[in-house]
Protein backbone atom coordinates (compact mmCIF):
# COMPACT_ATOMS: atom_id res chain seq x y z
CA UNK A 1 0.00 0.00 0.00
CA UNK A 2 3.05 2.02 0.62
CA UNK A 3 3.92 2.47 -2.86
CA UNK A 4 0.73 3.98 -3.92
CA UNK A 5 1.04 7.22 -3.27
CA UNK A 6 -2.32 8.68 -5.38
CA UNK A 7 -5.57 8.79 -4.15
CA UNK A 8 -8.34 9.09 -6.53
CA UNK A 9 -11.99 9.53 -6.20
CA UNK A 10 -13.85 7.17 -9.16
CA UNK A 11 -17.67 8.01 -8.26
CA UNK A 12 -19.06 11.35 -7.93
CA UNK A 13 -21.69 13.98 -7.92
CA UNK A 14 -21.36 17.76 -8.48
CA UNK A 15 -23.84 20.53 -8.06
CA UNK A 16 -26.17 21.87 -9.51
CA UNK A 17 -25.83 19.17 -12.70
CA UNK A 18 -26.38 15.65 -9.92
CA UNK A 19 -29.34 15.78 -7.72
CA UNK A 20 -27.96 16.70 -3.99
CA UNK A 21 -24.43 16.94 -5.37
CA UNK A 22 -22.28 19.70 -3.90
CA UNK A 23 -20.08 22.34 -5.89
CA UNK A 24 -17.12 20.74 -7.19
CA UNK A 25 -14.69 23.37 -6.15
CA UNK A 26 -16.04 22.49 -2.15
CA UNK A 27 -15.50 18.56 -3.10
CA UNK A 28 -11.98 19.79 -4.37
CA UNK A 29 -11.26 21.33 -1.09
CA UNK A 30 -12.63 18.18 0.86
CA UNK A 31 -10.87 15.86 -1.30
CA UNK A 32 -7.54 17.51 -0.64
CA UNK A 33 -7.89 17.34 3.05
CA UNK A 34 -8.01 13.65 2.77
CA UNK A 35 -5.62 12.73 0.90
CA UNK A 36 -6.73 12.98 -2.85
CA UNK A 37 -5.01 13.35 -5.67
CA UNK A 38 -7.74 13.73 -8.09
CA UNK A 39 -11.24 12.46 -9.27
CA UNK A 40 -13.34 11.49 -11.89
CA UNK A 41 -16.47 13.62 -12.01
CA UNK A 42 -19.38 11.11 -12.89
CA UNK A 43 -22.60 13.10 -12.87
CA UNK A 44 -25.81 11.69 -13.82
CA UNK A 45 -26.31 12.05 -17.46
CA UNK A 46 -30.00 12.03 -19.91
CA UNK A 47 -31.27 9.03 -18.39
CA UNK A 48 -30.90 9.54 -14.77
CA UNK A 49 -31.28 12.50 -11.77
CA UNK A 50 -29.63 15.25 -13.82
CA UNK A 51 -31.00 18.32 -13.01
CA UNK A 52 -30.16 19.50 -16.94
CA UNK A 53 -32.96 20.60 -18.92
CA UNK A 54 -33.63 17.45 -21.36
CA UNK A 55 -36.13 19.67 -23.43
CA UNK A 56 -32.45 21.35 -24.37
CA UNK A 57 -31.23 20.49 -27.89
CA UNK A 58 -28.81 17.41 -27.60
CA UNK A 59 -25.44 19.72 -28.11
CA UNK A 60 -26.89 21.77 -25.95
CA UNK A 61 -27.85 20.06 -23.09
CA UNK A 62 -24.37 18.15 -23.16
CA UNK A 63 -22.75 21.72 -23.07
CA UNK A 64 -24.65 22.69 -19.90
CA UNK A 65 -24.11 19.18 -18.67
CA UNK A 66 -20.50 19.80 -18.93
CA UNK A 67 -20.20 23.10 -17.24
CA UNK A 68 -19.82 21.58 -13.45
CA UNK A 69 -16.58 19.88 -14.73
CA UNK A 70 -15.22 22.57 -16.88
CA UNK A 71 -16.27 24.88 -13.60
CA UNK A 72 -13.88 23.08 -11.62
CA UNK A 73 -10.95 22.47 -14.27
CA UNK A 74 -9.67 25.89 -13.78
CA UNK A 75 -10.03 25.10 -9.97
CA UNK A 76 -8.28 22.12 -10.26
CA UNK A 77 -5.04 23.11 -11.70
CA UNK A 78 -5.10 26.06 -9.40
CA UNK A 79 -4.37 23.93 -6.60
CA UNK A 80 -2.82 20.79 -8.35
CA UNK A 81 -5.75 18.30 -8.29
CA UNK A 82 -6.06 16.06 -10.78
CA UNK A 83 -9.43 16.84 -12.59
CA UNK A 84 -10.95 13.68 -15.32
CA UNK A 85 -14.47 14.10 -17.26
CA UNK A 86 -16.70 11.01 -16.56
CA UNK A 87 -20.61 10.30 -16.41
CA UNK A 88 -23.14 7.94 -14.90
CA UNK A 89 -25.88 6.84 -16.97
CA UNK A 90 -29.24 5.33 -15.90
CA UNK A 91 -29.73 2.34 -18.75
CA UNK A 92 -33.14 0.65 -17.65
CA UNK A 93 -34.40 -1.02 -14.79
CA UNK A 94 -32.70 1.53 -12.42
CA UNK A 95 -29.30 0.08 -13.48
CA UNK A 96 -26.47 2.54 -14.22
CA UNK A 97 -23.27 2.34 -15.91
CA UNK A 98 -20.18 4.46 -15.17
CA UNK A 99 -18.06 5.79 -18.12
CA UNK A 100 -14.51 7.15 -18.27
CA UNK A 101 -11.81 7.96 -20.85
CA UNK A 102 -14.22 10.21 -22.81
CA UNK A 103 -14.70 13.83 -23.45
CA UNK A 104 -17.81 15.71 -23.71
CA UNK A 105 -17.47 16.30 -27.26
CA UNK A 106 -17.45 12.58 -28.10
CA UNK A 107 -21.26 12.39 -26.11
CA UNK A 108 -22.19 15.53 -27.95
CA UNK A 109 -21.67 14.14 -31.35
CA UNK A 110 -23.98 10.79 -31.00
CA UNK A 111 -27.30 12.19 -30.16
CA UNK A 112 -28.21 8.37 -30.61
CA UNK A 113 -27.04 8.14 -27.13
CA UNK A 114 -30.23 9.79 -25.59
CA UNK A 115 -31.50 6.89 -23.56
CA UNK A 116 -29.38 4.46 -24.99
CA UNK A 117 -28.85 0.87 -23.87
CA UNK A 118 -25.92 0.04 -21.99
CA UNK A 119 -24.70 -1.76 -24.87
CA UNK A 120 -25.16 1.03 -27.81
CA UNK A 121 -23.22 3.37 -25.04
CA UNK A 122 -20.28 0.31 -25.08
CA UNK A 123 -19.91 0.99 -28.41
CA UNK A 124 -19.92 4.05 -28.86
CA UNK A 125 -16.90 4.41 -25.89
CA UNK A 126 -15.26 1.81 -26.86
CA UNK A 127 -14.72 3.44 -30.25
CA UNK A 128 -13.08 6.38 -28.84
CA UNK A 129 -11.14 4.03 -26.17
CA UNK A 130 -13.05 4.83 -23.31
CA UNK A 131 -14.46 2.08 -20.46
CA UNK A 132 -17.37 1.42 -19.42
CA UNK A 133 -18.48 -0.48 -16.04
CA UNK A 134 -21.81 -1.09 -14.45
CA UNK A 135 -22.06 0.96 -10.93
CA UNK A 136 -23.34 -0.88 -7.97
CA UNK A 137 -24.50 -4.31 -9.58
CA UNK A 138 -26.58 -5.48 -6.88
CA UNK A 139 -27.94 -2.51 -5.35
CA UNK A 140 -31.12 -3.74 -4.03
CA UNK A 141 -33.61 -0.06 -3.84
CA UNK A 142 -37.42 0.66 -4.65
CA UNK A 143 -36.89 1.82 -8.28
CA UNK A 144 -34.24 -1.05 -8.74
CA UNK A 145 -37.04 -4.29 -9.77
CA UNK A 146 -34.23 -6.35 -10.66
CA UNK A 147 -31.05 -5.75 -8.87
CA UNK A 148 -28.46 -8.01 -10.74
CA UNK A 149 -25.50 -7.40 -13.43
CA UNK A 150 -26.85 -6.43 -16.82
CA UNK A 151 -27.47 -9.37 -19.47
CA UNK A 152 -25.13 -7.39 -21.39
CA UNK A 153 -22.00 -7.74 -18.92
CA UNK A 154 -19.76 -9.08 -21.39
CA UNK A 155 -19.88 -6.30 -23.41
CA UNK A 156 -18.63 -3.79 -20.85
CA UNK A 157 -15.42 -3.62 -19.39
CA UNK A 158 -15.97 -4.41 -15.58
CA UNK A 159 -18.14 -3.18 -12.28
CA UNK A 160 -17.89 -1.32 -8.70
CA UNK A 161 -17.18 -4.08 -6.70
CA UNK A 162 -17.17 -1.18 -3.70
CA UNK A 163 -19.78 1.43 -3.63
CA UNK A 164 -19.55 3.42 -0.27
CA UNK A 165 -23.81 3.74 -0.65
CA UNK A 166 -24.40 0.16 -0.82
CA UNK A 167 -24.97 -2.55 1.93
CA UNK A 168 -22.08 -4.60 2.63
CA UNK A 169 -23.94 -7.44 0.99
CA UNK A 170 -24.39 -6.01 -2.22
CA UNK A 171 -20.84 -4.93 -2.68
CA UNK A 172 -19.59 -8.86 -1.56
CA UNK A 173 -21.78 -9.87 -4.56
CA UNK A 174 -20.32 -7.75 -6.93
CA UNK A 175 -16.28 -8.67 -5.50
CA UNK A 176 -17.45 -12.82 -5.77
CA UNK A 177 -18.55 -11.60 -9.31
CA UNK A 178 -15.42 -9.87 -10.67
CA UNK A 179 -13.36 -12.63 -8.94
CA UNK A 180 -15.91 -15.49 -11.03
CA UNK A 181 -15.67 -13.58 -14.25
CA UNK A 182 -12.42 -11.63 -14.25
CA UNK A 183 -13.98 -8.35 -14.40
CA UNK A 184 -12.10 -5.34 -13.98
CA UNK A 185 -12.95 -4.28 -10.83
CA UNK A 186 -13.61 -0.12 -9.57
CA UNK A 187 -14.83 1.46 -6.46
CA UNK A 188 -15.70 4.95 -5.49
CA UNK A 189 -17.83 6.59 -2.25
CA UNK A 190 -20.94 7.78 -4.92
CA UNK A 191 -20.48 10.60 -2.89
CA UNK A 192 -22.89 13.93 -3.09
CA UNK A 193 -22.35 15.69 -0.10
CA UNK A 194 -19.15 16.66 0.79
CA UNK A 195 -19.76 14.18 3.87
CA UNK A 196 -20.30 11.13 1.96
CA UNK A 197 -17.69 11.49 -0.69
CA UNK A 198 -13.94 10.22 -0.33
CA UNK A 199 -14.91 6.87 0.97
CA UNK A 200 -13.66 4.59 -1.19
CA UNK A 201 -11.15 4.77 -4.48
CA UNK A 202 -8.16 3.47 -6.28
CA UNK A 203 -4.85 3.92 -5.39
CA UNK A 204 -1.93 4.53 -7.90
CA UNK A 205 1.82 4.36 -8.01
CA UNK A 206 2.01 7.52 -10.81
CA UNK A 207 -0.76 10.88 -11.16
CA UNK A 208 -3.33 10.20 -13.64
CA UNK A 209 -2.87 13.19 -15.76
CA UNK A 210 -5.06 12.20 -18.75
CA UNK A 211 -7.69 9.50 -19.77
CA UNK A 212 -4.86 7.99 -21.61
CA UNK A 213 -3.45 7.48 -17.99
CA UNK A 214 -6.47 6.29 -16.29
CA UNK A 215 -7.33 4.05 -19.16
CA UNK A 216 -4.04 2.10 -19.54
CA UNK A 217 -3.88 2.28 -15.78
CA UNK A 218 -7.25 0.53 -15.09
CA UNK A 219 -6.73 -1.82 -18.37
CA UNK A 220 -3.96 -3.01 -17.06
CA UNK A 221 -4.49 -2.75 -13.20
CA UNK A 222 -2.12 -1.08 -12.45
CA UNK A 223 -4.00 0.41 -8.95
CA UNK A 224 -5.44 -1.61 -5.58
CA UNK A 225 -8.63 -0.27 -4.56
CA UNK A 226 -8.72 1.59 -1.16
CA UNK A 227 -12.09 1.78 1.50
CA UNK A 228 -12.25 4.68 3.90
CA UNK A 229 -15.76 4.03 5.38
CA UNK A 230 -15.10 6.56 7.57
CA UNK A 231 -14.41 9.40 5.37
CA UNK A 232 -11.31 10.62 7.44
CA UNK A 233 -8.66 12.36 6.51
CA UNK A 234 -5.73 9.35 4.76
Amino acid sequence: MKDYLYKYEMHIHTSPCSGGGADIRDHIDCLKKKGYSGMVVTNHFYGGDTRIDRGLPWEEFVNAYRQDYLYGLEYAKRVDFDLLFGLEEQVGNGQEILIYGITPDLIANHPELKYASAEAFAKVVHSAGGLVYQAHPYRNRWYISAPYPLDCLDKLDGIEVYNAGNEKEWNDSAKRLAEEKGLLCVAGSDGHSTASAGKAGIATKVRIKSNKDLVRILKNQEYIIFVNEQGEDI
